[in-house]
């Protein structure tokens, strides 16, 4: 698509919206629940996070932050309504209480589940971790902290990408690992919450953090 004079005209000048079909708007922060900063996404003064292509036409227009904090739920862990620590669409925000307990709500989330609730042993804990650091070496990113847990998994990760589509080729690479090795089967919950580290103090609080979950 084309800008338009007062005329209607065309001005020659490609839309910004509509530079390459694989442009991005950049979302906002999902559910942030472990130390706070700038994690609503990117400033308002940068409106896009894009491919490669467009990082290489537009250099000026495209920035990337510090880093990501990525953390994702394993399949049936923390459902809706259980007694353990869990966000939801009204109690996602930093600084507010987790979403409450409810038995009814919990049944039905577990009545709409078609596996049975997964915990990851040591091994494919340990599974998981490798896979992500060589994805992370095959591309050239920085894992700059990585912790896989019985219930979910957190990584800080410096990477070209849009935040949210990152954090589901995470999600889609550790599970064909671990589809190969352990049987295939669903092992994660859905989506998660990517963090944008803008400052450096939020990068540090966020890598700390994670360092701190590490069991092995």
């Amino acid at each position: 698509m084309r800008l338009t004079d007062k005329q209607g005209r065309p001005s020659g000048r490609p839309c910004f919206f509509c530079i390459d079909r694989y442009s991005l708007i950049a979302p906002r922060c999902e559910s942030p629940r472990e130390p706070s900063g700038s994690a609503a996404g990117f400033p308002q003064s940068v409106a896009m996070f894009v491919s490669p292509s467009f990082t290489s036409r537009y250099p000026s227009r495209v920035k990337i932050p510090r880093a990501y904090h990525i953390t994702w739920g394993v399949y049936g862990a923390r459902l809706h309504g259980s007694s353990s620590p869990h966000v939801d669409r009204e109690h996602n925000q930093y600084g507010t209480p987790f979403a409450p307990s409810d038995p009814v709500r919990h049944q039905l989330s577990r009545d709409r589940m078609k596996f049975d609730p997964l915990c990851l042993t040591l091994e494919q804990r340990k599974c998981v971790e490798e896979t992500l650091f060589d994805l992370a070496a095959r591309y050239t990113w920085r894992i700059h902290a990585l912790a896989a847990q019985s219930d979910h998994v957190h990584v800080v990760i410096t990477a070209p990408r849009e935040g949210r589509l990152l954090r589901d080729a995470l999600k889609a690479t550790a599970s064909r690992k671990l589809n190969k090795q352990y049987g295939s089967r669903p092992w994660w919950a859905e989506n998660g919450s990517c963090k944008y580290l803008w400052e450096e103090w939020y990068f540090k609080n966020a890598t700390d953090y994670v360092l701190r979950q590490r069991e092995f």
